[in-house]
């Protein structure tokens, strides 16, 4: 890889884009999702959950490979392993287009998540490395942007291409070689910084006596993310199924209706900050609210307003909610664990998007066997029994003058 570093200057705003299109890789893996109905019809001998599992599958080995990340990062360096990562996504993308066997292309996704693992949580630590005080606040909220706008690019290519085939498609990811290109031509390397020896033993005895005490929130606000991200992937797979379903129109409808579930999403992550200076912690029972309402009305919009105003307020609520978690934990755990924090709390964001297919059929079971999808509408009427559940608790919480919550 190219030495930049004599050249490097990371004020300037050719190199804090490329630090930033790291994460436009991220969030692509559901970016196939307006393929689905086609790639269904040419996979009929497998049930439609295995389908739809093409889509958020990627997140299975992302959340194993991204608790290794950081243990590769010291040992190979960061940008080494963002470019591997970025790499075999970009590479795995595309193969499917020249793929007509439905296990090879489950394989190559797999692989594809590998690749997410490896980016996922360096994208955030690459920036901690370069960037201080209030600039590195600002590009930490340009990156959580960034991820939207990389799933908009990938789902409007996949929609434009489906016009060609399903496996045509696929070559929408060829936007990840570009990505890759530029990264490892402008950034240099980087090694994470270590702490002193004492330093390291004070902080581990300490560490050792204070884990219990913080493990409990954070594995709790993984959970939540978690089942945060159950809704956002209902929006990214179902939508292609209800456009054609209710004969809204096609592929490239779809992808329309996705991209402005994204921009939603990255414009009220942009607007956060304002947000919680009103709002404080009750901005996160906003965000379940909207996450309640938007699954609701997501499952029973039948027509193009309705399902675009569904996916609008779907939208709203994990950058509520979803940031606040992270931004909580980040101000409550002491800085040693605020790497094993945010990989937790990464670790409950894959897990989520990756099974939300299965979770809406195993909801399903559990609905009216007369309705189409009625998983999604209990999904919706579950996140309403969780924002009561988690009202009481802060009301408990503040009684007892202690904020598990805040």
């Amino acid at each position: 890889m190219p030495n930049t570093q004599s050249r490097w200057n990371p004020k300037t705003l050719n190199h804090r884009f490329w630090i930033l299109a790291v994460s436009l890789s991220i969030a692509t893996g559901k970016g196939i999702a307006p393929a689905l109905p086609a790639l269904q019809k040419a996979f009929s001998d497998y049930p439609a959950t295995m389908v739809n599992l093409l889509a958020t599958i990627p997140q299975i080995p992302a959340l194993i490979v991204l608790l290794f990340s950081g243990q590769l990062a010291n040992r190979f360096g960061i940008k080494r392993v963002i470019a591997t990562g970025i790499l075999l996504m970009a590479v795995t993308g595309v193969l499917p287009s020249v793929l007509s066997n439905f296990w090879l292309i489950f394989i190559t996704r797999l692989f594809f998540g590998v690749g997410i693992g490896l980016v996922n949580s360096l994208a955030i630590t690459l920036i901690d490395f370069v960037y201080e005080g209030d600039d590195q606040a600002q590009m930490l909220g340009n990156r959580s942007a960034f991820e939207p706008i990389g799933l908009t690019v990938i789902n409007l290519g996949v929609g434009a291409l489906l016009a060609v085939s399903w496996q045509v498609s696929f070559l929408a990811y060829a936007l990840l070689f570009i990505v890759g290109w530029g990264f490892i031509r402008v950034v240099p390397e980087y090694q994470p910084r270590k702490k002193s020896v004492q330093a390291d033993s004070e902080s581990g005895q300490v560490s050792k006596r204070e884990h219990p005490k913080y493990l409990l929130p954070i594995i709790g606000s993984a959970v939540y993310c978690g089942l945060l991200t159950v809704g956002m992937s209902i929006v990214n797979v179902y939508t292609p199924y209800f456009v054609l379903a209710y004969h809204l129109g096609g592929s490239m409808t779809a992808s329309v209706i996705i991209t402005v579930y994204t921009l939603t999403s990255m414009v009220m992550g942009f607007l956060f900050g304002t947000f919680f200076h009103f709002l404080r912690r009750y901005i996160f029972l906003f965000g379940l609210f909207f996450m309640g309402v938007g699954a609701v009305c997501f499952y029973f919009a039948h027509g193009l307003v309705t399902l675009t105003l569904a996916v609008i307020v779907v939208g709203l609520s994990y950058p509520m909610a979803g940031t606040y978690l992270f931004n909580t934990i980040a101000n409550r755990v002491p800085q040693k664990m605020a790497g094993l924090a945010n990989s937790i709390l990464l670790v409950g964001c894959n897990a989520g998007t990756a099974l939300a297919p299965a979770v809406v059929a195993f909801l399903n079971v559990l609905g009216p066997k007369s309705a189409l999808d009625s998983g999604i509408r209990l999904y919706g009427e579950l996140m309403f029994l969780l924002l009561l559940l988690t009202a009481l608790l802060m009301w408990w919480s503040r009684k007892k003058g202690v904020s598990k919550i805040s």
